[in-house]
């Protein structure tokens, strides 16, 4: 079966962007802090920002609670993205 992380490892060892977002938007499913995602998804801090920025943007990710410890869930906007995101990489398969 190909999988997302079959994928990564058939490509080369960088990421494409749009695999960081699907790792990120899966990562937030039940909501995760940016510490907590940060170390999941293997990014900086700076680098994560970035992708957050043009997540919250874009709608595939809330901040929840944003008074309180920075926290963060996918949309059903992200949801969908992650299932076409699936979709494609069983195509290729």
């Amino acid at each position: 079966m190909f999988t997302r992380s079959t994928f990564l490892h058939s490509m080369s060892h960088r990421r494409d962007s749009v695999i960081i977002v699907s790792e990120i938007l899966s990562c937030a499913i039940k909501g995760v802090g940016k510490c907590e995602m940060m170390y999941k998804v293997g990014l900086s801090s700076a680098q994560l920002k970035k992708y957050l920025l043009f997540l919250l943007k874009s709608e595939l990710l809330a901040a929840c609670d944003p008074d309180r410890k920075p926290s963060f869930k996918t949309t059903a906007k992200g949801k969908c993205f992650l299932e076409t995101f699936d979709t494609i990489t069983k195509l290729l398969d």
